[in-house]
């Protein structure tokens, strides 16, 4: 099955390390907050659960992943597969930042270079790549960086490999 959209984006808050623990409070909004324009999750990194919900104007991280409609009870929610949860998953300013933050970690914890490709398969997809995936992933990282060894460039390259890994279908489903 298709993780839900709740699944992935507390997913990636976890995955990048910014995910708050702590059980949330209320869900009502302040007095006199407009709720005709896009609700907008950027400043929360509680569990999605936790977050507030307009009826008439559902956040575009849920919708866009069959969130269950908050005027009807749903037993079952849709599932589709369209180009839009796609054209998220690539061009969302969140999935950027979470790819980068988790990037970055990837180069911290390896050691020897390559070992950043071994940590984000494992922490991502839960297994490590196969031979023909860690050469492609590495020519990636090469590719990205131009070869070059600065910090930065590492760094960045890393985060595109973590965005890709994120894109994925492997990512998206459970088995």
């Amino acid at each position: 099955r298709r993780l839900t959209a709740e699944e992935i984006r507390d997913s990636l808050l976890f995955l990048s390390d910014s995910l708050d623990r702590t059980p949330g409070g209320s869900t009502s909004n302040s007095y006199g907050q407009d709720l005709d324009k896009p609700i907008v999750f950027d400043d929360y990194n509680i569990r999605t659960v936790y977050l507030p919900v307009a009826r008439n104007n559902l956040a575009v991280e849920l919708s866009v992943f069959d969130a269950a409609n908050p005027d009807l009870v749903s037993g079952r929610r849709a599932e589709t597969t369209v180009p839009t949860q796609a054209l998220y998953l690539l061009n969302s300013e969140f999935i950027h930042e979470r790819a980068s933050i988790i990037g970055r970690m990837a180069l911290e914890a390896g050691v020897n270079p390559g070992e950043e490709v071994d940590w984000l398969y494992q922490t991502l997809l839960g297994r490590a790549p196969n031979p023909v995936e860690k050469q492609r992933a590495l020519a990636f990282l090469a590719d990205l960086s131009g070869g070059s060894e600065a910090r930065d460039a590492l760094e960045a390259a890393s985060g595109h490999l973590a965005h890709v890994i994120l894109a994925s279908t492997e990512f998206l489903f459970l088995n």
